[in-house]
């Protein structure tokens, strides 16, 4: 499957988009947020703590990277 981004100036292209999902001809993806906002959900799920290996840093990555290879 592919992905387009496309920005719509007209409402009347709007409406023909509209109909075109309402056929489930294509899909209208959630616009994702920021890298910000992305790190900062991110960096909110991290230990708070500053007393914390380089390894255990590794091992939280590759358990995270695992659980979301799971998901897929």
């Amino acid at each position: 499957m592919d992905t387009l981004t496309i920005e719509i100036r007209n409402p009347k292209v709007r409406e023909l988009i509209d109909s075109l999902v309402d056929m489930d001809l294509i899909a209208i993806l959630p616009r994702q947020g920021s890298w910000r906002q992305e790190w900062r959900k991110l960096s909110d799920t991290l230990p708070d703590t500053s007393d914390i290996s380089e390894e255990e840093i590794f091992e939280e990555i590759q358990a995270v990277r695992s659980a979301r290879q799971a998901h897929l």
